[in-house]
């Protein structure tokens, strides 16, 4: 018996497959991404060693006695789509990392239809290609390790790049590439070091290393012992926005309490604030000369764990002193000009600021030239605009395209430009033949764009004859067909520079108007509650991400005693003033209903109104004025709100059962200032819904004056500003203010309808009486 079990064996490994393969379930072409296990759950047993790979260089993750672990993947999720895919982004490690002996680990899964044999998976590491892999993990997540090159890895950033290029099995149509996909299991991908002192941090700066965990997150646990005293808020905050721009990670959070746990785990940091004579409370043993004078030091504690970094004096004073030694290596002054933004922790390179015309080509911007075999080709760079930003309804930046294509190529085949995933600008391909490209104009409308960073993607869809009758083996074809040159240029031209109030897009893209605020912000929230410390230390380390400085505060001003200035209310509903409610356009009543399970019984109006007119669409005249609004927006960026002459007041806004948090914001009820209210219907929702919003995904759809989030299922709505104030944040120019008129004038086409007309009239009057007064009179 066990030698026939053993002539099966090795007939079925001669064939290619595993014993234990055999038992498999029968072949799914089913395309659905598989689910990615949770923090802490078992992983699905990895499959057989994908062909081409070494027994080295795959399998599981073996346990090899390593003492520490780096998951590398900043993303909750990473998922590889199309027929070319590349992400690339950079981590910091420290010396002792450097120096260690390491591994990486690469977990990752594929849609059934990807071809193996035409589909590789690679990974680079400061340049050098350190995997280089068929896809072809369909039925279960696989397991790479590889070791790292010697002398490979250095302190301080590091730069990595993964690239999927993928074929479908079968099919040659355009619409086939979008089936395919590869998720990277960040749970299996990771760094591993095997020097001793490579799990440790031993110096403040060394906090650039946290990382994220296995979820894609970095989480500060920050302990300050004396958290029920006023005192205590302010320099906590300013603590917790320094640890955010040291760090500069895309999804971090701050947990706030008085006595933490120890957390000694990939991605979490334990901090420790307060004075000497409070840190017993915290800690086992005090730090030597923390009553004698400012300190900032990071120590093994028997209880918290090793690398604790402790931030202590005799007094605040000496306190604040010390925060300030941290500060003052990420701060920067509040005039200074920023010409680009810090985002390599999940996007390199840094993407440049725009703050006037310029041009930058693509080789500056991270896009390599780049060859291209199938049918749709995919590539993106990003640039950044201002707060003060204003050219959406006019301006238009250009692609100087140079490119190629094949005599395969035919007619119809097209390339499309999009910002921020909305299409932008397309430019047919006409001719046969083939043809070079050499600096093709292609106009990209600037309605998109909003202040921070903006992806701009260029995609080629690429139709051939070959495919056209998809004979066996063409899917898997390599004859190049394109090719995106790297001296293609991105210019912006001049646009107007005037920011306004309400835009909650500017806070997500450069911490506006926040961030220029060169006195203590007024942040009023509940200090006695650990949930909303958290969820307010954790928003204002966000803002001062986007601003690219750290934002000072003031949590002991009373809400009556804002005044014009700038302010932040964090809290839940029921702790906001009724008067600050009404002043951003929320409903009173919120605090009493918010959250209920009755909100169900009353439906959204605005919801039911536009199902109706989804329903109606079409029939009736109000149905094809309905269709006909949809046209010109489609058409033309004319919306019914540009026939206004004046806009109306935005109706008072209540929550609904499915939201968990609120950004709502409007200028002050004294001219000057700006109020932003963060809350939520208790306090446990804002902790969740303030970490859900400063994930980078998220945070980057905040956007008109009112924002929603639903934290459970990560769905984030807006409510377009109906009216705002214009904001001077430039000397004055007449060229900056021709911009912003013109701007101004395109958006309100019913305005520039009735000045155009009064101009006109004026002129023939003025013409009548030049005339009148010329040529002989009888």
């Amino acid at each position: 018996m066990r030698a026939g079990f053993a002539s099966l064996s090795l007939l079925l490994l001669v064939l290619g497959v595993s014993p234990a393969s055999s038992q498999t379930s029968p072949f799914d072409m089913s395309t659905e991404k598989p689910a990615i296990p949770a923090p802490g759950q078992p992983a699905t047993p990895p499959s057989a060693p994908p062909a081409g790979l070494t027994p080295a260089q795959s399998g599981t993750v073996q346990q090899t006695g390593t003492s520490a672990r780096r998951y590398i993947v900043p993303f909750v999720e990473l998922v590889f789509s199309g027929e070319y895919s590349q992400r690339s982004w950079s981590i910091f490690l420290t010396p002792e990392q450097a120096a260690s002996k390491a591994e990486f680990h690469l977990g990752y899964q594929n849609a059934v239809i990807v071809a193996p044999e035409a589909s590789r998976l690679k990974v680079f590491i400061n340049g050098s290609e350190v995997v280089d892999a068929p896809i072809a993990s369909s039925d279960n997540s696989s397991d790479i390790s590889v070791s790292v090159p010697a002398k490979l890895l250095h302190a301080g950033l590091n730069d990595i790049a993964i690239s999927a290029v993928q074929r479908h099995r079968t099919d040659c149509t355009i619409e086939s590439t979008y089936e395919l996909w590869t998720q990277v299991d960040t749970t299996k991908t990771f760094l591993s070091f095997d020097g001793p002192e490579a799990g440790r941090w031993k110096r403040v700066e060394d906090l650039r290393a946290i990382g994220v965990d296995e979820s894609g997150t970095t989480t500060f646990n920050l302990i300050v012992p004396s958290m029920g005293q006023t005192i205590s808020t302010s320099p906590a905050v300013r603590l917790g926005e320094a640890l955010a721009l040291i760090a500069n990670m895309p999804n971090q959070s701050f947990e706030v309490s008085e006595a933490g746990s120890p957390a000694v785990r990939p991605g979490v940091a334990t901090i420790v604030l307060g004075p000497a004579s409070e840190l017993s409370k915290a800690l086992v043993n005090i730090p030597a000369g923390a009553e004698a004078g400012p300190i900032a030091t990071l120590v093994d504690d028997p209880r918290l764990g090793p690398s604790t970094l402790v931030v202590s004096g005799p007094n605040w004073q000496a306190v604040d002193m010390a925060i300030d030694d941290i500060a003052k290596q990420v701060d920067r002054p509040a005039g200074s000009l920023r010409t680009s933004l810090s985002t390599r922790a999940w996007r390199t390179p840094d993407v440049p600021m725009l703050l006037s015309a310029s041009s930058f080509k693509f080789s500056e911007l991270g896009v390599s030239t780049l060859e291209f075999a199938g049918r749709r080709l995919r590539t993106d760079f990003a640039v950044g605009v201002p707060s003060d930003f204003y050219a959406e309804a006019y301006g238009e930046a250009t692609i100087l395209l140079d490119a190629a294509y094949s005599e395969e190529v035919l007619p119809g085949s097209h390339i499309d430009v999009y910002v921020n995933d909305n299409i932008a600008a397309t430019v047919p391909i006409t001719t046969s033949g083939g043809e070079i490209l050499r600096h093709l104009p292609i106009k990209v409308t600037m309605r998109h764009f909003r202040p921070g960073d903006n992806t701009i993607a260029l995609e080629a869809i690429l139709m051939t004859q070959a495919d056209a009758t998809c004979a066996p083996g063409a899917p898997a074809q390599a004859s190049q067909r394109f090719v995106v040159f790297d001296s293609s240029e991105f210019v912006m031209p001049s646009f107007a520079r005037v920011a306004r109030t309400p835009n909650l897009a500017a806070i997500s893209g450069t911490g506006f108007p926040y961030g220029r605020s060169e006195y203590a912000i007024p942040l009023i929230m509940d200090r006695t509650q650990p949930e909303t410390v958290s969820a307010g230390v954790t928003l204002m380390a966000r803002m001062s991400v986007a601003a690219g400085r750290l934002i000072p505060v003031d949590s002991s001003t009373a809400a009556a005693a804002v005044g014009d200035r700038n302010a932040l209310f964090v809290s839940a509903i029921s702790q906001v003033p009724p008067a600050v409610l009404a002043q951003v356009g929320v409903s009173s009543d919120s605090s009493s209903t918010w959250g209920e399970t009755v909100a169900s019984i009353h439906p959204n109006t605005e919801a039911t109104f536009d199902q109706w007119r989804e329903k109606l669409r079409g029939s009736g005249w109000r149905g094809q004025i309905s269709s006909l609004e949809d046209w010109m927006s489609r058409t033309f960026n004319i919306s019914m709100s540009s026939f206004r002459i004046f806009p109306g007041s935005a109706a008072e806004f209540t929550p609904q059962g499915s939201a968990s948090l609120v950004v709502a914001q409007e200028a002050s009820p004294v001219d000057g200032g700006t109020w932003t209210v963060v809350t939520a219907p208790t306090v446990g929702a804002l902790h969740d819904g303030v970490r859900a919003l400063t994930e980078q995904a998220t945070w980057r759809q905040m956007g008109g004056h009112l924002t929603t989030v639903d934290a459970a299922d990560n769905k984030v709505a807006t409510v377009d500003v109906t009216r705002f104030d214009f904001v001077e944040t430039q000397p004055f120019s007449l060229s900056n203010y021709r911009l912003i008129i013109a701007n101004w004038l395109s958006a309100n086409a019913l305005s520039y309808a009735v000045i155009l007309t009064l101009l006109s009239i004026l002129l023939g009057f003025a013409t009548a009486g030049l005339l009148g007064s010329l040529g002989r009179k009888k």
